[in-house]
């Protein structure tokens, strides 16, 4: 969900731009939600992908880990500000039991907030989804950006 301008996106220096990874920040792996690339700029991708594809199937728990290793190895792996893309799951809820009283928070400086797992916007929204362990209020903020 966007909620703020994101012009910067279109904007920021690098050849190949991602998320870098929330949970586990010293990998190189970045979360696809968000990624930027000029067309064309990587012509081996695919091709390297339909040759090895029992060995990457092997090496990489998925897209996300391929794709950012690929790109590493082409000295072209970027991410994006830290603050500008955030996970609802991970910085806007509040932790259990604050989570029954307070509703969740619009990260400073977020542009983007990524809806990933169980929780998705209309969950947001209206309040619910998740697990037990992830409860959801409504949030009017998540509500204004989500058309």
């Amino acid at each position: 969900v966007i909620v703020d301008n994101i012009d910067s996106f279109f904007t920021h220096s690098g050849d190949f731009l991602i998320i870098h990874d929330w949970k586990r920040p010293w990998r190189i792996t970045g979360n696809s939600s968000v990624y930027r690339f000029k067309l064309g700029a990587f012509p081996g991708l695919m091709p390297y992908f339909r040759e090895h594809f029992d060995e990457i199937r092997q090496k990489f728990r998925n897209e996300q880990a391929y794709l950012s290793w690929y790109i590493d190895q082409e000295k072209k792996l970027s991410y994006w500000p830290d603050s500008w893309c955030k996970s609802y799951k991970y910085h806007c809820l509040q932790k259990i039991p604050l989570a029954y009283f307070k509703p969740p928070v619009k990260p400073e400086g977020a542009k983007i907030i990524v809806f990933h797992g169980e929780i998705n916007p209309p969950d947001a929204v209206n309040g619910g989804g998740g697990k037990w362990y992830r409860y959801v209020l409504p949030s009017d903020w998540i509500k204004e950006a989500w058309h």
